[in-house]
């Protein structure tokens, strides 16, 4: 994978277009015809300067994005499950080759354009985190933290550091030798409590049998994802009695989130008929919305 001083260098998203337009990945069929169009590689540009768009395949906002060779934006996660080796495979839009060293972690830019740490306001959602945190510390337990927001995760490191829990955090961002590294040091430093995780990077598959304690910090809309990553756990090798909590505030969308999640588990188990299944998508929006 890239590395987090190349991911730096295409923040500048002048420079990552040059790349595309200019051939800069030698592994991409080398005639000029199988580069991506300037048009194209415009509106990649102008959807991560947005943070708009959608992976193709999961149909759902990015999480853990990467950029294939051919300027395609898929999950990671999406993009690797495509493919029947771990190591190469083809880009599930184009249907060029390639390899899992050639995809670069599509950049993004700062949330916050305000000093959040200045006017830092605890939630009762993160007070409640916290208290439970704070419960767990002398016992030497280690936690993960879930959220699908990598932006949360900006937000939660605030509290952690102010009251001295140490934490590392792992998601989209990283590179394979650094999401390697993130859970060594969290599974052999006892000094590491916490793991921050974004939903989707916990679906990748990892071991964390190094924690007891998993924290759902909001729902996802699929209850698989949730189950996946907080599986991650549950492995073999797993001695410790392991607690899973989820945070959902009364009165909220995510109180919704909850009912669309027991919609979707009665559709994996096969509950629904088919013509409840082709009016399941709509229902839902309805159920979130209304």
């Amino acid at each position: 994978f890239i590395s987090r001083g190349d991911t730096q260098e295409f923040a500048d998203l002048n420079k990552l277009a040059k790349r595309f337009l200019h051939g800069g990945n030698s592994n991409v069929n080398g005639d000029s015809s199988s580069l991506p169009s300037k048009a194209y590689i415009e509106e990649v540009v102008q959807e991560l300067q947005k943070g708009e768009g959608e992976c193709p395949i999961c149909l759902e906002a990015f999480e853990d994005a990467v950029l294939t060779p051919c300027a395609h934006r898929l999950c990671r996660e999406c993009i690797l499950s495509s493919w029947q080796s771990p190591s190469a495979g083809l880009c599930p839009v184009c249907r060029k080759s390639m390899t899992k060293q050639d995809l670069i972690t599509a950049p993004t830019n700062s949330r916050f354009q305000v000093d959040v740490e200045k006017n830092w306001v605890e939630s009762s959602k993160i007070s409640f985190l916290l208290q439970e945190l704070e419960s767990l510390r002398s016992s030497g337990a280690k936690s993960i933290v879930f959220s699908q927001w990598t932006a949360f995760l900006d937000l939660l490191e605030i509290p952690l550091s102010r009251h001295g829990i140490s934490f590392t955090r792992l998601d989209g961002t990283l590179n394979l030798q650094q999401r390697e590294r993130v859970i060594r040091e969290f599974s052999e430093d006892k000094r590491i409590l916490v793991l921050l995780m974004s939903l989707k990077a916990g679906g990748v598959g990892i071991n964390l049998t190094a924690a007891s304690n998993a924290f759902v910090m909001d729902p996802w809309w699929n209850p698989a994802v949730e189950e996946q990553a907080v599986m991650r756990i549950h492995r073999i090798g797993q001695t410790k009695s392991v607690s899973i909590k989820r945070f959902i505030v009364k009165g909220t969308v995510e109180e919704r989130m909850e009912a669309v999640q027991a919609r979707k588990q009665r559709m994996i188990s096969g509950a629904l008929t088919d013509q409840e299944f082709r009016t399941a998508r709509l229902e839902e929006l309805k159920m979130l919305f209304s």
